[in-house]
């Protein structure tokens, strides 16, 4: 199977607050995102190389979502957590058939739901109580059709995506998982709690924006 990093999820307790303070860490402006009402969400994105990005996504205090939010973000843990600061909470991998990668991949992702905001269509593996699946360790799934994501639309960044790094207290079992759905060289497993790194390439330098321990 084929894949590749399509998004890095950032978490945020309030999203404009949290966009300038990423914008303040990786040394440049965001885009305008949108909004998700079935989850009553809203982001901000940042082009990253080639069809990456990444968003910065919070609870849309103006929307009433449909069923639990994605994420995780309804979840009093990640509350707390994203009270103390914008931080990433998972990542999300591109294949080309969800269905198929859902099947095979060796843990559960969640029902595959599609989705929408303004003229972008997409499928999305969402847990029903939207948690994080190994605390963010293990990746959600998506696919674009016709294989185009939204970052041709985005203002090159000159923000580059160095290594995502994961740990967990069984990272065989990780790596397995993430060699079969073809996770590219750049993923990285490690022995520890559970958590995600983003390790991001700027104008100023290396920013590293780390998850935190998570529990499972």
């Amino acid at each position: 199977m084929r894949s590749r990093v399509d998004h890095l999820v950032v978490g945020a307790e309030e999203l404009a607050s949290a966009t300038a303070e990423m914008e303040a860490r990786l040394g440049t402006p965001f885009d305008a995102g949108g909004t998700h009402p079935r989850m009553a969400t809203h982001n901000r994105l940042l082009r990253l190389q080639e069809d990456r990005y990444l968003e910065v996504i919070a609870s849309n205090p103006e929307a009433t979502p449909e069923r639990t939010r994605w994420f995780s973000l309804d979840a009093p843990e990640t509350q707390a957590r994203l009270a103390e600061g914008a931080r990433p909470l998972c990542w999300v991998l591109a294949v080309e058939d969800v269905h198929a990668a859902k099947e095979i991949c060796g843990y559960d992702p969640g029902p595959v739901l599609p989705m929408s905001r303004g003229d972008l269509r997409w499928q999305l593996t969402v847990p029903e109580d939207g948690r994080l699946v190994e605390g963010g360790v293990l990746p959600v799934l998506i696919e674009w059709p016709g294989g185009r994501n939204p970052a041709h639309r985005l203002t090159p960044s000159g923000v580059q995506l160095e290594r995502l790094i994961v740990t967990h207290p069984d990272p065989k079992r990780i790596g397995r998982v993430l060699q079969t759905l073809g996770v590219p060289e750049e993923v990285s497993v490690a022995p520890g709690v559970p958590s995600v790194s983003f390790h991001l390439l700027t104008p100023g330098g290396t920013v590293v924006l780390e998850s935190g321990p998570h529990e499972l």
